[in-house]
């Protein structure tokens, strides 16, 4: 079976006032049958490292060749 390949993943980090770190990008109610049924989603964590990682792993285990980082806007 051939990998899915999704293209890019696009996301934007934030330092939050907190200290914590949080990933933002473009979730799906159904990752097998996208449509435009997407919705905003989130990982939090307390390093940029961390959150960095996970939605690596996270994209490339559902298909995407890459995570994109935008700038977070001023």
């Amino acid at each position: 079976m051939a990998k899915l390949d999704r293209g890019e993943l696009r996301a934007v980090m934030r330092r939050m006032e907190d200290g914590t770190y949080r990933a933002e990008y473009s979730g799906e109610f159904n990752p097998e049958n996208p449509d435009e049924r997407e919705f905003p989603d989130f990982h939090l964590s307390t390093s940029e490292e961390s959150v960095r990682n996970w939605v690596e792993q996270m994209a490339q285990g559902m298909g995407y060749s890459r995570v994109v980082w935008d700038q977070s806007p001023s």
